[in-house]
């Protein structure tokens, strides 16, 4: 059977796309080890709870990665390792229609599952299927006559057993690559392996809860940012443990500058459970011997009161009813505010809890993995919806705070975010009121006066290095204003001749309007009266990357948008689903009369598979200013 032909072959190439699409929607996280996890963690649901015990063994240095099962086994349907072929929803578990496992399998040059269930036995293997986009060669499954997974001639005693080794791809793109990448990016956040949450790593080592910082951290990161991070913990895994054994992590060649972290090991197992990793964890490891942060749990009372000035401490509190979730719209007159009305109809019957953590932005960044978070999570999975909190008086403690919704919803196949953007956008808002009614002023007892970010300073230009160019402008860009001011001197000096403004706008969804001809248009273009949806939608930024955040909240659309002018491309704010790819590697290679001139990269949102042109000023300056090659002409004396 052809893995890559689930009906005519008229299907074939639209299949190989839909399969790349998903792929991208995936973290590396999920798809190094995330993927397995989870379905290991739903087939121990499956059974309906007791004592389970689910084994992952990494080896760094083959890139291969074995996990194992106790649950009922994998079923002997070959039909399950196409995209929709199975379906995993109304049965309380947190997979969706099965997705996963494919986006595994297709992501590896070596890809093996063995299982035993009441039926019997199955053992089944595949090469190479990681090739898959090159749409030439077959993914073939070997079966029996009766179009069934053959027998596994040493069967399992029971469960399910995967073990799949990743192709080692250059420039960083290997999936073990990408997710060790990750891993140091959520939980040390800076270059240097010393970051504040370095101590902590090392506090776990020393209480004897991991061999050493290497296995701290990759425990750490599986607590807060996969499926084994549950914020609430079914009955059914209440008595699962999850033990993990590591090898090849002390070679820089295997795992990069994590190595250091090895504190000399080579090969280590320790144990978890399903949890979410919180500060309660994280101070239980410090030593009796110095500080320790002092845990508490007063509730908020009305307009945030209750707290009082902490040296060195949290406040946690849990909320769990819908009396108590509005003890967060409660004011200092014991009012409630912001439209609880609609909550109360529309959102509490949603939500299961809401944890809510205070203390310093210095000791969240110590013990917890990343800093203080503003987490969704659905039944338990944390996403990646990001929280931007726009009101309030006191902006600087948005970060004195940690913060998990957990709510009854649906995750998208990713399962980095709801299905149901309105009750995302619902959540929001009354993130929003709690925190002008009663959160920011919890914080500030709590923690004390900081510096407002609304207090007046002063910006520093002189300081600023030069923009080496004959411009007007003499500095390097520091915000938008100039990119916008950099990109009409441009225009005026006549290096944008394809391009006619139709003005900018501050009132207006996105920056400006223009009429762009590409080389498939006619010249004509630039001289007839356009109509308004004829002009093209342009934005500014000062890194192209940045515009993923603004996709995330929702207040920029990528399918409206045409075009991103910026100074530098930056990184992706959210590079799992909104990707920067050069032009070479985006479908407008195949279509180049569709490129905006002097555009060489575009935002690709794997997604909806939008992909939204960015043209880099950064670059343009470059190439107009640079001094002439000895014995080259300028290119008017050429012409002459």
């Amino acid at each position: 059977m052809d893995l890559l032909m689930p009906g005519s072959l008229d299907l074939r190439e639209n299949y190989v796309h839909q399969l790349q699409q998903t792929i991208n929607a995936y973290l590396p996280t999920h798809r190094y080890v995330g993927e397995a996890l989870q379905n290991a963690l739903d087939a121990v649901r499956d059974t309906g709870g007791g004592r389970h015990e689910i084994s992952i063994e990494f080896d760094f240095a083959s890139q291969e990665v074995r996990i194992r099962d106790d649950g009922p086994g994998f079923p002997n349907d070959p039909r399950l390792l196409f995209l929709g072929g199975g379906r995993k929803v109304g049965r309380g578990l947190a997979g969706l229609v099965g997705v996963g496992l494919k986006v595994l399998l297709f992501s590896t040059e070596y890809f093996q599952l063995r299982a035993k269930s009441d039926s019997g036995s199955l053992r089944f293997s595949i090469q190479d299927a990681h090739l898959f986009s090159d749409g030439s060669a077959a993914i073939a499954l070997d079966l029996d006559e009766q179009g069934l997974f053959k027998p596994d001639p040493e069967p399992l005693s029971s469960g399910t057993e995967l073990v799949y080794r990743f192709p080692r791809l250059e420039n960083g793109k290997s999936v073990q690559v990408q997710y060790l990448r990750d891993v140091r990016a959520d939980c040390l956040k800076a270059n240097s392996l010393e970051h504040a949450f370095g101590e902590t790593l090392s506090n776990a080592r020393d209480q004897g809860d991991f061999p050493n910082r290497f296995a701290a951290l990759i425990g750490v990161h599986l607590l807060r940012y996969t499926y084994l991070g549950l914020t609430v913990v079914p009955e059914e895994l209440s008595e699962t443990t999850v033990s993990i054994s590591m090898k090849g992590f002390d070679s820089e060649e295997n795992v990069g500058e994590l190595a250091a972290l090895s504190d000399g090991q080579s090969e280590c197992s320790f144990n978890l459970a399903p949890h979410y990793f919180d500060v309660d964890e994280a101070v239980k490891w410090s030593p009796r011997n110095r500080r320790r942060p002092v845990l508490t749990d007063k509730e908020l009372a009305n307009g945030g009161r209750g707290l009082a000035r902490t040296d060195l401490g949290f406040n946690r509190t849990t909320y769990s009813s819908p009396e108590e979730f509005e003890l967060l719209l409660t004011n200092a007159r014991g009012e409630l505010s912001g439209d609880f009305q609609t909550y109360r109809a529309r959102l509490w019957h949603r939500i299961n809890s809401i944890a809510l953590t205070v203390g310093r932005i210095k000791e969240f960044e110590s013990y917890l993995p990343g800093g203080a978070a503003h987490t969704f999570s659905a039944n338990g999975v944390v996403t990646k919806h990001d929280v931007e909190f726009n009101r309030g008086q006191n902006q600087q403690y948005v970060r004195c705070f940690d913060i998990n919704v957990d709510v009854q919803a649906e995750l998208n196949y990713g399962k980095t975010q709801f299905t149901d953007m309105h009750l995302v956008g619902l959540l929001r808002r009354f993130l929003n009121d709690a925190y002008a009614t009663t959160i920011q002023y919890a914080a500030a007892n709590f923690v004390g006066k900081l510096r407002s970010v609304s207090e007046p300073t002063e910006d520093a230009f002189l300081t600023r290095p030069d923009l080496e160019s004959d411009l007007t402008q003499k500095k390097i860009p520091r915000d938008e204003n100039d990119v916008i001011a950099l990109t009409f001197e441009l225009a005026g000096m006549g290096y944008f001749q394809d391009y006619r403004w139709y003005g900018l706008s501050s009132k207006d969804t996105y920056d400006a309007r223009a009429v762009i001809r590409r080389s498939s248009d006619a010249e004509s273009i630039l001289t007839e009266t356009p109509h308004e949806g004829a002009l093209r939608v342009v934005e500014f930024k000062l890194r192209a990357g940045s515009i993923a955040r603004d996709f995330n909240r929702e207040e920029k659309d990528p399918r409206r948008l045409d075009l991103i002018i910026s100074y530098d491309l930056g990184e992706s704010a959210l590079p799992d689903q909104y990707q920067i790819l050069s032009l070479d590697n985006s479908t407008f290679s195949k279509i180049p009369g569709r490129v905006f001139p002097g555009v060489t990269h575009v935002i690709y949102d794997a997604l909806s598979g939008v992909e939204v042109q960015v043209l880099l000023l950064r670059p343009m300056i470059a190439r107009i200013f640079a001094p002439p090659e000895p014995g080259v002409l300028p290119d008017e004396v050429q012409d002459e």
